[in-house]
């Protein structure tokens, strides 16, 4: 993994290569340029395996399915936001038989041949996660201090 940043523009840009991970490295890029609260506004690439998941119902909160791919999966775009360090991305997979697959991004998506990603850092906006009601679905808040 490569990160190369633009202080001045708060741009961080991201080069993944063959059989790294694609969340794993986004939070390792949140504390390795400390990136607290950002925008991760494109991601491309190719993917040998992904994991999302999807909702399922319209009960709140929805029931989720979790989908295995296997590659090769074309990364059309991913994108999301980072919360006190931690990144929340939707990712978009075209895969080999020409068939879309959409949803949020787990662990275990393993770059195939490179991916590439831009994230632009806030440095005075601070924000976290946290839950607003019983059902546990974590939603974003200013942070304190």
């Amino acid at each position: 993994m490569d990160i190369w940043e633009d202080r001045q523009a708060g741009i961080v840009i991201v080069a993944l290569q063959r059989g790294d991970l694609i969340l794993e490295s986004l939070r390792d890029v949140a504390r390795q340029a400390d990136i607290h609260t950002g925008v991760v506004t494109s991601g491309i690439g190719s993917v040998t395996r992904a994991r999302i998941h999807t909702v399922m119902t319209n009960d709140y909160p929805p029931r989720d399915e979790f989908i295995d791919l296997e590659g090769p999966l074309e990364v059309v775009q991913f994108g999301g936001l980072i919360a006190d360090y931690q990144p929340h991305v939707h990712i978009s997979l075209w895969d080999r038989h020409k068939q879309y697959h959409g949803g949020h991004l787990e662990e275990g998506c393993a770059i195939l041949a490179l991916s590439e990603i831009s994230i632009h850092r806030l440095p005075e906006l601070r924000m976290t996660r946290q839950p607003r009601d019983e059902s546990g679905i974590m939603h974003l808040a200013r942070a304190e201090g």
